[in-house]
């Protein structure tokens, strides 16, 4: 596991690549640079609102994410609730949606962009991965889009 002054680190980094990219697709950018950057990261990636289901929208993952999704799993609670989703352990979680067996852990946060409502997920193959320092820089990172 990172410490937490490496996470930072790793964090400020991103933030110079996305601020200094050119890239059109910011997502697709993001979503990638991301999940290179964290080793225990399984999954990195947006989904919008389409309705009642939640689309794909660009990603870096090990596997190939589930497509649609009903709005019943962690990143649609996120968006219905409008709030961070932190889940320690998404075993936990009534509704959880499984991807990817992998998943121990998962963290959600829902914004809006270009008049939809989207959700960055990101899943981790460790338990209790994501803490206060990856919330804060994450939504630095929503805010640079």
């Amino acid at each position: 596991m990172l410490s937490s002054k490496n996470k930072e680190k790793i964090y400020i980094k991103c933030i110079e690549s996305i601020r200094s990219n050119a890239e059109s697709n910011k997502l697709k950018f993001i979503s990638k640079l991301l999940f290179e950057s964290f080793d225990s990261w399984i999954f990195c990636g947006f989904y919008f609102q389409d309705n009642e289901n939640l689309l794909i929208s660009e990603y870096s993952a090990d596997k190939i994410p589930c497509s649609p999704i009903g709005l019943d799993g962690v990143c649609g609670a996120a968006i219905l609730k409008n709030e961070i989703l932190n889940i320690k352990d998404v075993n936990t979680f009534q509704g959880h949606i499984v991807c990817d067996e992998d998943s121990k852990s998962e963290l959600c946060i829902p914004f809006d962009f270009n008049g939809m409502k989207y959700v960055l997920d990101v899943d981790s193959n460790i338990y209790n991965a994501f803490c206060e320092i990856d919330v804060n820089y994450l939504a630095k990172i929503i805010k640079e889009i």
